[in-house]
């Protein structure tokens, strides 16, 4: 066995590794802190401080700093156990972080960025990718991101069936063109386009199936409140459906709600939903609700839209042998041990995580319905 390859020396690569595979992970609010835990454990952070401005008439204003919390569950244990030979351990590190820890940690870097990926359906703000892509797709996209009072910088993570739509448009065709020293092109970014900065990440290819509302519209019926978070919606398709996730957008409103429980029209042509967020004003009776439909969820945010949440694992007890590294708001642990039943050497390298929608206002989905 190579000295050099001890449990540290492969958790400090392997992070080094993960830093560069990830792609969302990389773009979100990551929260981290020593202690120790396990995986299942509900735990408490801090969400972003937002501050708002006032005029000064004859006296200030103080802002009381009041941070907010929110509770994360790490309900993710993420492991990749690999067979290895005293001949493997021979091997120089360069050569076993290629053929080792580099496919161990890719497989990592795809579920970790696929759970992330998972949280799009808890936006409410959306736009859709036109039949043939279009730049207006991504203008629009902007346009809802500035009803919603997001801050900048923006970043665009898309799938790849809608990256490819777009790539033929000629802002993302010559990002090599871009005055970024080759930056786009190196980092293999789609660039900066229309005030995002725009990412490919192949596991961004959630599809939200939607309830049969989609693509379908209804009308109010009575007036809807400043708050209210349920409204009744007639002349629909009789016995409609709507599920949890499904979007909406009432005509003459810029605002944008998400379908927060899965209702059934019951026979009738009324349908009561429930959504996110309430009414910011009030909605005049018989105002057209129009539902989205089925498609795969691309995701614009800022960064303080979703949060990352990591924590280390202990050591195990007993004689393997052990080490537990954090870099950049990641922890990974490596153990090495002997499964006697099978007589191999074994190596674990396993996370702990959990991720979080911080503010739904702060993002919106592309909603690409084509069929491709």
């Amino acid at each position: 066995m190579s000295g050099m390859l001890t449990p540290l020396v492969i958790a400090k690569e392997a992070l080094i590794a993960l830093e560069n595979e990830t792609v969302l992970s990389g773009l979100v609010h990551r929260d981290f802190s020593k202690e120790f835990t396990s995986v299942g454990a509900t735990i408490v952070i801090r969400k972003p401080t937002v501050y708002t401005a006032t005029v000064v008439s004859n006296t200030v204003n103080a802002c009381t700093v009041a941070e907010t919390s929110v509770a994360v569950v790490l309900n993710r244990l993420a492991d990749i156990t690999l067979s290895i030979t005293s001949q493997d351990l021979s091997l120089e590190v360069e050569d076993f972080r290629e053929q080792f820890i580099m496919p161990a940690l890719r497989g990592h870097a795809q579920l970790l960025d696929l759970y992330g990926a998972n949280e799009a359906v808890n936006f409410a703000g959306f736009a859709t990718v036109s039949g043939t892509p279009a730049l207006s797709d991504i203008v629009q996209l902007g346009a809802v991101l500035d009803a919603q009072k997001c801050g900048r910088p923006r970043n665009l993570v898309m799938g790849p069936i809608t990256k490819a739509g777009y790539m033929v448009l000629e802002p993302f065709l010559y990002a090599e063109h871009r005055a970024d020293g080759g930056k786009a092109m190196r980092e293999a970014e789609m660039g900066r386009t229309l005030g995002f900065d725009c990412y490919m990440d192949q596991n961004m290819n959630i599809n939200h199936s939607a309830g049969d509302m989609a693509d379908a519209a209804g009308a109010m019926v009575g007036a809807g409140a400043t708050g209210d978070g349920t409204a009744t919606v007639d002349a629909i398709t009789s016995a409609g459906t709507v599920k949890a996730g499904d979007v909406f957008k009432i005509t003459g409103y810029d605002q944008w709600h998400r379908v927060s429980l899965a209702a059934t029209a019951n026979g009738t042509t009324s349908l009561i939903i429930t959504f996110t967020p309430t009414f910011a004003t009030t909605i005049a009776d018989n105002a057209v609700v129009t539902f989205i439909p089925s498609g795969d969820d691309n995701l614009a945010f800022h960064k303080n839209a979703l949060a990352l949440v990591t924590r280390p694992l202990e050591a195990p007890l007993g004689g393997a042998k052990a080490a537990v590294q954090s870099y950049k708001g990641l922890s990974c642990r490596v153990v090495y041990d002997y499964n006697i039943m099978t007589k191999t050497n074994i190596m674990s390298i396993d996370m702990l995580y959990g991720w979080k929608t911080l503010d739904i206002a702060l993002g919106a989905r592309l909603i690409d319905s084509r069929s491709v």
